[in-house]
């Protein structure tokens, strides 16, 4: 598969630029089409509704950037019906016409808070989550992956190829493997992406009394990588949307972008 349309959620959240600069990087890499998806909490969610002004400096800044980067884009911006909905479920309702969508990872203290772990459950399409703090000049050259075999992660893996396949470095990490697993599972997946032209490095680690995300975000660090790419397993408690703990703890503390499928 290759990335033709890239969707990007875009608010007015401190984080936003940075995440506009990845989108459009990636747009430009990948010879994709941009689609910006303007979208906040309406009154019916909260008690602050922003005016217009935000979206406007939004917008203006959208077209400003993609067209530097020579990459063809299009705005959208919610209707007074769709404002009723949801930020997260507006922007699943989009995604299901990308290749990919790029979101901001949740801002608390904004008073608006997002839910990527929603958007990744819940639109059957990779979800790139970038960290609301910090600058990432490079997205996808040196990508981590977080292996656990079973459905969510083999689907992270499938729809990461089109980022695997143009990386310089790709790791592939597994946590505590059980007897042979390492050998059976990962050398398997290393055989897979090898089919595909991917090299890539293999890395057993223990967590003993190590949180497993502090684990794996110190290993992205170690290994100087700009993209993780793991898969997100639903928390299996009825009447929730959320991630299990391991996504969720690397979502609340993450420092890089993830790529998240489930």
């Amino acid at each position: 598969m290759a990335l033709k349309e890239i969707l990007v959620h875009l608010d007015h959240t401190p984080g936003c630029h940075a995440r506009l600069d990845v989108a459009i990087s990636l747009a430009h890499k990948h010879q994709a089409h941009l689609t910006g998806l303007y979208a906040t909490e309406s009154t019916y969610h909260s008690p602050y509704r922003p005016n217009a002004s935000p979206e406007v400096k939004t917008e203006t800044l959208f077209h400003e950037r993609a067209a530097r980067a020579g990459v063809a884009a299009v705005w959208l911006s919610g209707t007074a019906e769709e404002s009723l909905v949801e930020v997260s479920e507006r922007v699943i309702l989009q995604a299901y016409y990308a290749d990919l969508v790029v979101v901001g990872q949740t801002e608390i203290s904004s008073g608006h808070p997002f839910n990527p772990e929603q958007v990744a459950l819940g639109s059957g399409r990779p979800v790139l989550i970038v960290p609301n703090k910090g600058e990432f000049k490079t997205v996808g050259e040196r990508i981590m992956v977080a292996w656990r075999r079973g459905k969510a992660s083999s689907r992270a893996v499938n729809d990461a190829l089109p980022l695997l396949k143009l990386a310089r470095q790709v790791n592939v990490v597994r946590v505590n493997p059980q007897g042979g697993d390492f050998e059976n599972d990962v050398v398997n997946l290393q055989t897979y992406l090898e089919r595909h032209g991917i090299h890539s490095l293999a890395d057993k680690l223990r967590s003993d009394d190590i949180r497993v995300g502090d684990l794996l975000l110190n290993q992205a660090c170690d290994l100087g990588a700009d993209l993780v790419v793991m898969g997100i397993f639903p928390s299996g408690r009825i009447g929730t949307a959320g991630s299990g703990p391991v996504a969720r703890y690397f979502l609340e503390h993450m420092t890089i972008p993830v790529l998240m499928s489930g």
